[in-house]
């Protein structure tokens, strides 16, 4: 006896066994048992999901003799005549094949006939997004004015495709991809029938390959069960697949967040010694980054990267070592190095130069900032402030010469200092700063303004890491602790919450004294 397909032995004969579209058969059952059913139903999703799988359950449901609750009872004449696709009555159609205007107007000359056998004459039309404008257009006069005893089950990937003169004359239910635990349910129920045992990280491994498409699930346990009719392990999935092992890649990820170059290569090493292909290893990699990002971001992330949830704990603590901006710069970084990969006559040559360049791009460590100051001092020391004996002068004095606040003076005169002192550390950070200046010193916190053009540099300078390393600069010139607010200009303002009372009345008095000289005015505080 020749072998049957998993997907095909294990299809769903109720609308209760569809798996995951409960929105949808609830709907159809209600209507089959109210006798409200429209006369057309388009099904779109995406492959392996139960369109086609729907609608033949729908064939038989509307004609079963039996039908108590919606549901085809598979055991009375009808059912079984179209189980064993005897029945005349219930026709199906490859649209992909049989697409043009004769091949429709054949359909239209038989639809005026009475069904033979069963209640119903139903057409279930697969992939009729393929049929061509002529076809829609002949199909389109028959779902205008429909004989009573027709209906029309239409299924297709692409509902885009469908003109919408036939969309606006049927029923249009969209299937949802498959979620991962109710696939892993599934895989569990049809291994415990076949008396095959497995392990949860592969039903798990091939749950996520699938990536909602319950058909694609139920193939990739097909070529497991032939490798291995016994169990089903995660080694021999992953084998299989030609994917990489989900373990390496959490330590790939660990040498890359801690700038580990030498281990990063060697771990690579290893995987591509396992015959995995790069741009499979790199897809991977990119997608559990992808994760990891998600889960940086959104507080209910499990929606979204449809992980069971000890995977999910794993990428949790992964995430805490990682910060959004290196993740984000990683996978910008990895999804360039793909697309140059697959055009690269040694593409792992590339690799493994894009690596060593991007971990050499790291964040300064803490040791590293602790430096920082002492470099900076001897770069002040050749080229000294010139304003030592202008902050000697009695207050009075001062405000006469020059209203500005010394310690602001101080840093626009040593912003090309700073500037240089960034770079050593921070090549990235120092080229978004470049578009930036001292705006503001009130108290201890300083203003940095970006022009209102520069927004993409502000939301960059804007991060913990950058935000502590200019603190640890400013806080070495002026002499004192200070915390550092980026601002962004708008319209020649700047968009902050609020201007302090002595930066205001500065500007004030600067005003007063630029229209009527400053050797008329007193200031009286």
């Amino acid at each position: 006896m020749s072998h049957q397909a998993i997907y095909r032995q294990y299809r769903p004969k109720t609308f209760d066994e569809v798996i995951g579209q409960r929105h949808i058969t609830e709907t159809i059952k209600n209507q089959i048992m109210r006798k409200s059913t429209a006369h057309a139903y388009l099904f779109s999703g995406i492959r392996g999901t139960g369109k086609t799988s729907t609608a033949k359950i729908f064939a038989r449901a509307i004609n079963c003799t039996n039908n108590s609750d919606g549901n085809p009872c598979n055991a009375c004449d009808s059912c079984l005549s179209i189980l064993s696709d005897r029945n005349m009555d219930v026709i199906e159609m490859d649209a992909a094949s049989n697409n043009g205007v004769e091949d429709i107007r054949d359909l239209r000359e038989k639809v005026k006939f009475l069904p033979s056998q069963s209640k119903y004459k139903v057409y279930i039309i697969d992939e009729v997004h393929m049929l061509s404008k002529g076809a829609f257009n002949a199909l389109l006069k028959t779902l205008e004015e429909p004989p009573a005893h027709l209906l029309f089950l239409l299924a297709t990937t692409e509902p885009q495709k469908i003109p919408a003169t036939i969309l606006s004359r049927c029923q249009r239910f969209d299937l949802r991809r498959i979620g991962v635990d109710d696939i892993i349910q599934s895989l569990r129920d049809i291994l415990r029938d076949l008396d095959v045992e497995s392990e949860e990280e592969a039903l798990r491994m091939i749950a996520n390959s699938a990536e909602g498409a319950m058909r694609d699930a139920q193939s990739i346990l097909d070529r497991c069960l032939t490798h291995n009719s016994k169990i089903i392990t995660y080694k021999d999935v992953t084998m299989l697949l030609g994917t990489v092992n989900y373990k390496a890649i959490l330590d790939f990820t660990d040498t890359l967040i801690q700038g580990d170059i030498r281990n990063t290569l060697l771990l690579l090493d290893d995987i591509l010694a396992e015959g995995k292909e790069i741009s499979s290893f790199l897809e991977d990699l990119i997608s559990h980054l992808r994760n990891l990002l998600i889960i940086k971001s959104v507080k209910e992330s499990q929606k979204f990267i449809k992980l069971g949830e000890d995977a999910v704990k794993e990428l949790e603590i992964q995430s805490n070592t990682l910060s959004v901006q290196d993740n984000i710069r990683y996978i910008e970084d990895l999804s360039e190095v793909l697309s140059l990969c697959k055009k690269a006559v040694n593409d792992r040559i590339l690799l493994e130069t894009r690596l060593i360049r991007l971990l050499s791009k790291e964040q300064p460590t803490k040791s590293e900032v602790t430096h920082m100051s002492e470099s900076l001092k001897e770069t002040i020391k050749k080229d000294p402030p010139k304003i030592t004996q202008e902050m000697q002068e009695p207050s009075s004095l001062k405000q006469q010469k020059n209203i500005s606040n010394p310690e602001l003076k101080l840093i626009k005169d040593q912003w090309e200092n700073i500037l240089a002192a960034i770079k050593k550390e921070k090549v990235t950070f120092n080229a978004v700063l470049k578009e930036a200046e001292p705006f503001e010193v009130s108290g201890d916190e300083v203003v940095i303004k970006f022009g209102k053009k520069y927004n993409f540099h502000f939301k960059r300078a804007n991060n913990k890491e950058n935000t502590e390393l200019l603190q640890h600069i400013i806080s070495n010139i002026i002499k004192k602790n200070c915390t550092v607010r980026f601002v962004i200009a708008n319209d020649d303002k700047v968009n902050t919450v609020s201007v302090s009372k002595q930066k205001l009345k500065e500007e004030l008095n600067q005003k007063t004294f630029e229209l009527f000289g400053e050797d008329k005015v007193e200031i009286i505080e």
